[in-house]
């Protein structure tokens, strides 16, 4: 990949904060996954897993049953 120069001097001070805000964005979204954000969202999940529960075969939510009262 080739790398480009960006100049941001001449660019007003509100564009060169909203160019950094960007730049912080696409870093998130694309930028490698540290250990710590991999653990996190294991440990969200697993805290999904243990307060999950099953539901009897052939359950039916009633939908106009939850809105009596």
């Amino acid at each position: 990949m080739q790398t480009k120069e960006i100049r941001l001097d001449n660019l007003p001070e509100a564009a060169r904060i909203e160019l950094y805000d960007f730049y912080e964005f696409l870093a998130s979204k694309y930028g490698k996954k540290t250990a710590v954000a991999v653990s996190k969202k294991k440990r969200f999940f697993e805290s999904v897993a243990r307060h999950s529960f099953k539901l009897p075969a052939g359950y039916k939510f009633n939908r106009e049953e939850i809105y009596e009262r």
